[in-house]
């Protein structure tokens, strides 16, 4: 009985352990290139009758920050690799069924850069009545600040100053440019995608751009705001080898008992 006992208190903090690990990833997306993800705006900050909220087009860095999008009232559309063309394609295509909004926030050229064209391209197809936001990325291959051909977007937010205006993440992310488990971490090992703390910090910001964004934005401090690996999978797996313990000593009692 005392063997049995064991053998169950072992499994059982293997799958405290097995858990505990596996919760970390809960709600985290696939990073590939091959699906597209979406996400519906929870508020319309322009109110009713003025038009679809903003749309955020982004590459992968946009992933695991949709839910903080969301709710401040951006609807999302991201894609692992997604090149900045590849997002002005989707705006053109939203443009010609008649639902692009009139803020267009595109976050995708850290894989495979940007150019003054492209940025010609984008402000043709958005048209003269659109605001285009521009976000500065690290670099997706190194990790490394900043992507290539930011000077691109920091030159096109300064001659065009009435459509297009730059939201530096790069600058604002950069004191938690770490990985966990040191304290204020805010990226994956890759340091290019953000972690859960990072999605939290990344929707805040890109909120500035949005009527009433920062009053719907998540508190700092929710959702492990601070940085570092989330405590709560920790505590599952804690209650799982206090229950497994419990357990064994119950049937050592009895077992002596007997």
């Amino acid at each position: 009985m005392r063997t049995k006992a064991g053998l169950l208190l072992i499994g059982l903090i293997v799958l405290g352990l097995w858990q505990a690990s596996a919760a970390i990833a809960v709600g985290e997306p696939e990073f590939g290139c091959g699906h597209v993800h979406t996400g519906q705006a929870q508020r319309n900050p322009y109110g009713t009758g003025h038009g679809p909220p903003p749309i955020a087009i982004g590459d992968s860095t946009m992933l695991l920050p949709i839910p903080d999008l969301t709710r401040v009232g951006f609807d999302v559309n991201g894609l692992g690799c997604r090149g900045f063309k590849q997002a002005v394609w989707v705006a053109r295509d939203m443009r010609n069924r008649g639902v692009l909004p009139k803020l267009i926030l595109i976050n995708s050229y850290g894989n495979g850069g940007v150019n003054d064209d492209l940025i010609k391209f984008a402000l043709k197809v958005i048209g003269p009545k659109r605001t285009l936001v521009l976000v500065t990325a690290y670099d997706a291959d190194t990790g490394h600040p900043p992507a290539p051909d930011t000077d691109v977007l920091v030159k096109a937010a300064k001659d065009h100053p009435d459509q297009i205006k730059l939201l530096d993440w790069v600058k604002f992310s950069l004191p938690h440019h770490r990985t966990d488990p040191a304290p204020g971490a805010w990226f994956l090992p890759d340091l290019f995608h953000p972690n859960f703390p990072g999605a939290h910090a990344y929707g805040r910001f890109l909120a500035q751009v949005v009527p009433g964004g920062l009053a719907a934005a998540e508190p700092e401090s929710s959702g492990g705001g601070g940085g570092g690996v989330p405590w709560w999978p920790f505590a599952v797996g804690g209650v799982v080898l206090l229950g497994g313990l419990a357990l064994f000593i119950r049937r050592s009692r009895v077992q002596s008992q007997s």
